[in-house]
């Protein structure tokens, strides 16, 4: 295989599949009669768009590492190991024309942001905070409502609140669209997650909220923040 050097970190040359790893994901998918079904039903074409999603997602991340390591900007949040929990669920959305689904990303989830539509290079100049960044240079969090993509706010889980009003507003307008929104497993532990997602459930809105438990809350381990 080429290898091209501006794609190859140091720290992937010399991975290596390990098989256990291996068999534990494709048992998710056969010990799962339902998620069996949903996978048999995605064709050559599904697999290849959501095999480049996640490629797409990791060069993103990789340019940001660098820039960092460069001092181009000094902190990037990445979803490095985690793009599948961001990738899957979007390629599930309505992500063109009118009805187009909204999508809440949060720190791990740029590729959500892609994935819906935005060109990864407004992307990038949301961090570097450029006059032609879709924020205008005025904001470092990246979205664009054009492509159904609200800005994330950076204090944990505050979105979850947000998402849910956005489901109740496309609700009383009439409209079929729904919205999707992450929480790591440290946001699990705020008020804003718990009102947000109970007014979510008591209202039965159209949203849906995926926990990406990394097992680390920033640098808190699961079994020091959470019972």
């Amino acid at each position: 295989m080429k290898r091209f050097a501006a794609y190859d970190p140091p720290e992937y040359l010399e991975w290596q599949a390990t098989a256990e790893a291996l068999g534990r994901y494709r048992a998710t998918i056969t010990e799962n009669v339902e998620r069996a079904e949903i996978v048999g039903t995605l064709d050559g074409a599904a697999l290849l768009a959501l095999y480049e999603g996640l490629v797409r997602n990791r060069l993103h991340d990789i340019m940001l590492k660098r820039w960092v390591k460069s001092g181009v900007i000094s902190k990037a949040w990445l979803g490095t190991g985690e793009e599948a929990s961001t990738i899957g669920p979007v390629h599930a959305l309505e992500r063109s024309g009118t009805e187009r689904d909204l999508v809440s990303p949060m720190i791990r989830n740029a590729g959500a942001c892609h994935e819906m539509g935005m060109p990864v290079a407004d992307m990038l100049r949301g961090y570097l905070g450029t006059e032609d960044s879709p924020s205008g240079g005025r904001d470092g969090h990246v979205g664009d409502l054009r492509y159904g993509v609200l800005a994330p706010i950076s204090h944990l889980a505050d979105m979850v609140p947000v998402a849910a009003g956005v489901a109740l507003a496309l609700r009383q307008a009439g409209s079929k669209r729904l919205v999707l929104s992450w929480v790591g497993d440290g946001s699990t532990k705020t008020t804003g997650f718990h009102e947000g997602l109970n007014f979510a459930a008591v209202q039965r809105l159209p949203a849906i909220f995926i926990i990406q438990n990394n097992q680390v809350a920033l640098g808190t381990r699961l079994d020091q923040h959470g019972a």
